[in-house]
């Protein structure tokens, strides 16, 4: 006895019928085919017009994102100020060399002052102690000389502190209008800022009145 199960069709669906069905799912399929291949290239061109509106591709975020970082690196507290890579520090250093300059300077007027004015005033009737004044009188004032110097050193720093202070400014400026934040922006976000302020400050001169 044979156990294959044959596959007939119905004896009473007629074959022009069958293949009508079978063109009719073909047409159907080539139809969502087409559908979706077209809706695809909808969305892609969608993803890829919202990526360039906010500027998401990889070499305009590194841009950003290099922008931002070198802006950090120009006002970064790292480093002594010496070197052109860290003169976000200059105005630091400029407080250090002049309160080391006022120092040297007090020390020496103190010096100075205690010599002139000795609790034993024969220091001065004898020629050698006298000598000896004098000659650390002298070498306090060369002290006191070559400290006011910093002046021209400080001049320098602050003035390259203002160059990088403007540079920065600029930087900032272009990174900020390159993600869409322009002047107008900020200025809107500054003056709402100072309103919300002034009104903290009414409410309590206010509170203060009433009571």
């Amino acid at each position: 006895m044979d156990n294959t199960v044959a596959l007939n069709k119905p004896a009473d669906m007629p074959e022009h019928h069958n293949n009508g069905d079978v063109a009719q799912l073909r047409d159907q399929l080539s139809t969502l085919e087409t559908f979706i291949r077209r809706r695809f290239d909808e969305i892609s061109m969608e993803i890829n017009a919202t990526s360039q509106q906010i500027d998401m591709s990889e070499d305009g975020m590194a841009k950003r994102f290099g922008e931002i970082l070198g802006v950090m690196n120009a006002i970064s507290f790292q480093g002594d100020g010496t070197t052109p890579a860290n003169t976000g520090v200059e105005l630091e250093a400029v407080i250090t060399e002049t309160s080391k300059a006022a120092n040297t300077i007090l020390d020496c007027t103190d010096a100075m002052s205690a010599l002139l004015y000795p609790e034993d005033e024969s220091v001065w009737e004898n020629a050698e102690s006298r000598e000896q004044a004098l000659n650390i009188l002298r070498d306090r004032m060369q002290d006191i000389v070559l400290a006011c110097s910093f002046q021209d050193i400080a001049g320098q720093r602050i003035r390259k502190t203002l160059e990088n202070i403007n540079e920065i400014e600029t930087r900032i400026n272009d990174a900020l209008e390159g993600m869409g934040i322009g002047e107008e922006t900020l200025r809107t976000a500054a003056a709402s800022g100072e309103s919300v302020q002034s009104g903290a400050s009414q409410d309590e001169i206010d509170a203060l009145f009433s009571n």
